[in-house]
C-alpha cells in the first residue's frame, strides 16, 4: 500500500484531471447501471401492456426501508414517463429510451477514456523523468557498481511494468467502487435478502486473494531481474559487436541471451499460473451464489411474494456487478508486478548522490589546484594514498607510471567524479566540496582515451561542450583541433550525422572532434587523459599536432602512456601502486634514475 500510494503521489500535478476522471467514470457508472435497468422496463411494458397484474411492489417486497422506495419508485417514474395510450407507442419510447442510455453511455465511455490516457501518462512520465533526473545526479560510484543494461531496463522495462500494472488502477478505483456502489443499491433495493445471499462467498474470495498475493510478488520479483539481466546481454551485445564478430562469440552470445530468456519465461509461466488459477475459482463461487439466487428468489416469484420482473432485474444487476467487483478482486494480483518494478524504482529515486554539491559559487581559476595527503578507495580498496602536489595556472604536468597506478583516478578526482575519502583538493586554497559542483566542472575541459560521441551531427557534438556556442566558436574549435579540414570534406560539413558512438568516423577524427568540443567551452583547465594512446601513428601524429597546439599558455593535465608526447611539460609526477612516488621535469627525473628512468628504459627499448 506504501508503495502504490508513492505512484499516486505523482498524480498530485495532475489534480483537475483526477477530479474529471472521477465524475466522468461516475457519471459512465450511472449511465451503465441505467442501462441494465431497462430490462426491468421491458418487463414492465409486456406485463402492462399485455394484460398481466404485476406482482406488487413496495412494503411487500422483501427489501431495504430505504432504498426499496427509491428503487421502486425511480422504475416506476421512468415507467410512467415512456407509458402510452398506444401500445406502440409505448414500445416506441422505450426504444427511444434505450438509444439514448446508450449514447450517453458510450460518450462518457470515450471521454473516460481520454481523460484516463491524459491521466495514467501524465503519471508515468513523471516517474520516468524524475528517474532519469535522479540517475543523472548520482555519482559515478552507482554507476560503476550496475551494469549498463540494468539501467536501461530501470527506465525502459520497469516503469513500463508500473505503467501496464499499477496506473490503469487509477481506472478501477474511480470507476469500479462507483459502477458497484450503485448496483449494489439497486439489489438491496430490489432485495437485501437476495443480496445477502449473493454476496455469501466474498469472504472466500478475499481469503484466496490474499493468499496468491504472496506467490505473485515472487515471481514478479523474478522476471524484473532476469528482464534485467537479457537486457544487460543486449546491451553488452550490441555495444561489442566487433568483439563478438572478430572472435566468433556468436554462439556463446546466443546461449548467455536464451539462458536469460530462459529464467524469465520460466518465472512468467509460474506468474501467470497463480493470475490465470484466480478468477476461475471467484467466477465458480459467484455462479454458486448465483445459482442461490436463482432458486430463493424463484421461490418468491412462484408464491407471488416478489415480482417476475424484479427477479429477472436482480439477475442482470447480480450478472453485471460480478464484472466490477471482479476487477477489483484482480487489483491486488494485478498490480503485484507493478509493484515489484515501482519498488526497484523508487530504490533508486531514494539514493543521494555522495557527491554533493556545495554552496558557493566559482567562475574563474587564477592561481594553483593543489591536492593535500589525498587518500582514496573503491569500496575500501585502497587505490591512492598520501598524495601531494600543485598545479599552478598556465603550466602542465603529466601523470605517468605503470597500469593501476591511479593516473585516471587522481583525474577523475580532480574533476570531482569521487571524492577522496582522506585529504582535500583545494582550488585558489578554497575546498572544492564548499564549491557548486557545476560551477567548479565548468572550469575542466576533459578528453578521454576512448572519446564518447553522439548519434547527431558534427555541430552538435561540439556543441555538447557548450550548448549554447554559436556556430562561429564551434568552427573556430575546431580549427584549433586540427578537425575543420576533414569536417569541411564531409557530405554535410558540420551538418553530417557521424552514427552511433560516431561509427562514421575515423579514430583520429573521433578524438580530435572530442579536442573541440572541450575546446568550444574555453576551459580553465584541460585534462587529456591518454588520448592517443589507441591511435595509429598516422592518427597520433595529427591528434598530438591538435594537442600541442591547444595546449600553447593553457593549463593542462596529461596522463600519458607514450611518454615521448609529455618530456616537455612542466612537471612529471610518476605513479606506482597508488602513490605518488617521483615528481620533477623530464631531465630532473632521468638523472634520478629510478622508475621513470626505468619507464623510458623499457619504451625506448621497445621501439628499438
Amino acid at each position: 500500500m506504501k508503495l502504490f500510494l508513492r505512484v499516486l503521489q505523482f498524480a498530485r500535478p495532475f489534480r483537475t484531471l483526477f477530479i474529471l476522471t472521477f465524475i466522468v467514470n461516475g457519471l459512465y457508472a450511472a449511465t451503465t447501471a441505467a442501462s441494465i435497468g431497462l430490462i426491468k422496463l421491458l418487463m414492465l411494458v409486456f406485463e402492462v401492456e399485455g394484460g398481466a397484474q404485476p406482482a406488487p411492489t413496495g412494503a411487500d417486497t422483501p427489501g431495504s426501508e430505504f432504498l426499496e422506495p427509491i428503487v421502486q419508485g425511480g422504475f416506476d417514474a421512468v415507467f410512467n414517463m415512456i407509458h402510452a395510450e398506444s401500445e406502440m407507442q409505448t414500445l416506441l419510447n422505450l426504444s427511444l429510451l434505450i438509444v439514448g442510455v446508450f449514447v450517453v453511455k458510450n460518450i462518457f465511455k470515450y471521454l473516460g477514456a481520454l481523460v484516463n490516457v491524459r491521466l495514467e501518462e501524465g503519471v508515468i512520465k513523471s516517474i520516468r523523468d524524475r528517474l532519469f533526473k535522479r540517475m543523472s545526479a548520482l555519482s559515478m560510484d552507482y554507476y560503476s557498481q550496475r551494469k549498463s543494461g540494468t539501467l536501461i531496463s530501470l527506465v525502459t522495462n520497469d516503469v513500463s511494468q508500473v505503467n501496464q500494472s499499477i496506473t490503469p488502477t487509477l481506472l478501477s478505483i474511480t470507476r469500479e467502487p462507483i459502477e458497484a456502489f450503485i448496483m449494489l443499491a439497486i439489489l438491496l433495493g430490489l432485495s437485501m435478502k437476495l443480496t445477502l445471499i449473493a454476496f455469501s462467498t466474498s469472504i472466500i474470495s478475499l481469503l484466496l486473494i490474499q493468499l496468491s498475493t504472496r506467490y505473485l510478488r515472487r515471481y514478479a520479483s523474478r522476471m524484473q531481474t532476469a528482464m534485467a539481466d537479457f537486457t544487460s546481454v543486449l546491451q553488452e551485445m550490441v555495444g561489442g559487436i566487433k568483439i563478438v564478430k572478430a572472435f566468433g562469440l556468436e554462439k556463446l552470445s546466443n546461449e548467455r541471451f536464451t539462458e536469460q530468456t530462459s529464467r524469465y519465461v520460466h518465472s512468467a509461466i509460474k506468474h501467470r499460473k497463480v493470475i490465470a488459477l484466480v478468477p476461475g475459482i471467484n467466477e465458480l463461487f459467484a455462479i454458486a451464489a448465483l445459482c442461490a439466487v436463482l432458486f430463493v428468489g424463484g421461490g418468491e416469484v412462484f408464491e407471488d411474494k416478489m415480482p417476475a420482473s424484479d427477479l429477472i432485474a436482480f439477475l442482470f444487476y447480480l450478472f453485471a456487478i460480478m464484472s466490477p467487483i471482479s476487477r477489483m478482486a484482480q487489483i491486488p494480483t494485478r498490480i503485484q508486478r507493478g509493484l515489484v518494478a515501482a519498488e526497484r524504482v523508487f530504490e533508486t529515486l531514494d539514493l543521494t548522490p555522495k557527491v554533493k554539491s556545495g554552496k558557493e559559487p566559482i567562475e574563474t581559476f587564477e592561481n594553483a589546484l593543489t591536492v593535500e595527503n589525498l587518500g582514496f578507495a573503491y569500496n575500501d580498496d585502497a587505490v591512492l594514498s598520501e598524495v601531494n602536489f600543485s598545479l599552478e595556472r598556465g603550466r602542465k604536468i603529466a601523470f605517468v607510471g605503470p597500469s593501476g597506478g591511479g593516473k585516471s583516478t587522481m583525474a577523475n578526482l580532480l574533476i570531482r567524479l569521487y571524492d577522496p575519502q582522506e585529504g582535500a583538493i583545494k582550488i585558489d586554497g578554497r575546498d572544492i566540496r564548499s564549491l557548486q559542483v557545476g560551477d567548479y566542472r565548468g572550469l575542466f575541459g576533459v578528453v578521454a582515451q576512448e572519446p564518447t560521441l553522439f548519434n547527431d551531427t558534427v555541430a552538435n557534438n561540439i556543441r555538447y561542450g557548450k550548448p549554447e556556442a554559436t556556430d562561429a566558436e564551434i568552427k573556430h574549435a575546431a580549427e584549433i583541433a586540427n578537425a575543420a579540414e576533414f569536417i569541411e570534406r564531409l557530405p554535410q560539413g558540420y551538418e553530417t550525422p557521424i552514427g552511433d558512438r560516431g561509427t562514421m568516423l575515423s579514430g583520429g577524427q573521433k578524438q580530435r572532434l572530442a579536442i573541440a568540443r572541450a575546446l568550444v567551452r574555453d576551459p580553465a583547465i584541460l585534462i587529456f587523459d591518454e588520448a592517443t594512446s589507441a591511435l595509429d601513428s598516422e592518427s597520433e601524429k595529427l591528434v598530438q599536432d591538435a594537442i600541442n597546439r591547444v595546449l600553447r599558455d593553457r593549463t593542462a593535465v596529461l596522463i600519458a602512456h607514450r611518454l615521448s608526447t609529455i618530456a616537455d611539460a612542466d612537471q612529471i609526477l610518476v605513479f606506482k601502486g597508488g602513490r605518488l612516488v617521483e615528481q620533477g621535469n623530464h631531465a630532473e627525473l632521468l638523472s634520478r634514475n629510478g622508475v621513470y628512468k626505468n619507464l623510458c628504459d623499457v619504451q625506448f627499448m621497445g621501439q628499438v
